[in-house]
């Protein structure tokens, strides 16, 4: 299977330095100094999430080795949004461990409604308050929940299963569905 990064981390990385304009140049009479040139406009971290973001719905991860999420665990997220009549499209799902933030940033620059926290504790986004997994909490007009991370619910365990009806009982508080 042939992977690609997308096309604005590649970007990122590697911006203009790859283009080979077909001049010779010595390297004994190249300047020390970068000149300076005009600022551009990057894309802010935030920007960088996957999903459309239709519904104002921030969903955070941390994923040490993946981009966003894995696979199997972007499957079981589109499960858990499927549940709550919601699809990828309503979302974002940024990866703390890739675009490191606080809730003040978050808040200024996406506006949030809802929050859900997948392994990620309230004091990690630099939130004022700790809070218990699973507790809707509203600040700041948005509601925030806390979860597990994906490698723990995400199993066929008692304990996992135990877990998921604690996040589904928040869920259906969070987002008025029906019992």
């Amino acid at each position: 299977m042939k992977e690609q990064l997308p096309a604005f981390v590649m970007a990122e990385l590697f911006g203009d330095d790859l283009v080979y304009t077909g001049e010779k140049f010595d390297l004994a009479n190249t300047k020390k100094e970068v000149p300076k040139t005009e600022k551009k406009e990057t894309l802010s971290p935030l920007k960088k999430y996957l999903g459309n973001y239709e519904r104002k719905i921030v969903v955070l991860v941390n994923d040490e080795k993946n981009m966003y999420v894995s696979d199997e665990n972007l499957e079981f997220l589109s499960g858990i949004l499927n549940a709550c009549k919601l699809n990828l499209a309503h979302i974002a799902l940024l990866n703390v461990n890739n675009t490191p933030l606080n809730f003040i940033e978050l808040k200024e620059q996406l506006q949030p409604q809802y929050l859900l926290a997948f392994g990620i504790d309230a004091l990690q986004i630099q939130l004022p308050f700790a809070m218990p997994d699973y507790q809707v909490q509203q600040y700041n007009n948005c509601a925030i929940v806390t979860a597990p991370a994906f490698q723990m619910l995400n199993n066929k365990t008692q304990e996992a299963k135990t877990e998921k009806t604690k996040l589904w009982k928040s869920l259906q508080k969070i987002f008025n569905l029906e019992k």
